[in-house]
């Protein structure tokens, strides 16, 4: 940053700009293990992992709208400060970390949909509306076995 800003300035922007660092670095770990849960089916790892990554996106929030006042304050866009060239990196790794891992969530819902229309014994992958265009609606319940 330029010196003309003052050093007061320039260490709330270090500082902001460290606890941004720190806290993409855990969100960055935290998906890593929302992956090794979703790789393991661990319903409990992935609630815990959940409940992190969305902490952590609550603080990294929080920090990133303290970091545009800093800049707005100053008249300067942050983001071009060299020293968060490693950060932005690796926000944009955390991006598309998230981005494999929900389509992997997304992959495993469409599975269990199929699983459960092949158990109430309608066609996997059924439309919802008839020929006409009209909604179906199955009121009926079958039989699954009998014991």
């Amino acid at each position: 940053m330029s010196g003309s800003l003052g050093p007061d300035f320039d260490a709330a922007l270090v500082a902001v700009m460290g606890d941004l660092a720190r806290e993409i670095d855990a969100l960055h770990a935290s998906l890593i293990e929302e992956r090794m849960a979703l790789g393991q089916a661990d319903p409990q790892a992935l609630e815990a992992a959940g409940r992190a990554k969305g902490k952590l996106l609550d603080r990294i929030e929080k920090l990133d709208v303290e970091r545009r006042q800093l800049g707005d304050a100053a008249g300067i866009d942050s983001l071009l400060d060299p020293r968060w060239v490693h950060t932005l990196e690796r926000l944009g790794e955390c991006r598309q970390m998230n981005e494999v891992n929900g389509r992997i969530v997304a992959q495993r819902m469409g599975h269990i949909r199929q699983a459960l229309a092949v158990i109430s014994g309608e066609s996997p992958g059924g439309s919802t509306y008839g020929r006409n265009g009209v909604a179906k609606v199955n009121l009926r319940s079958a039989t699954l076995a009998q014991v």
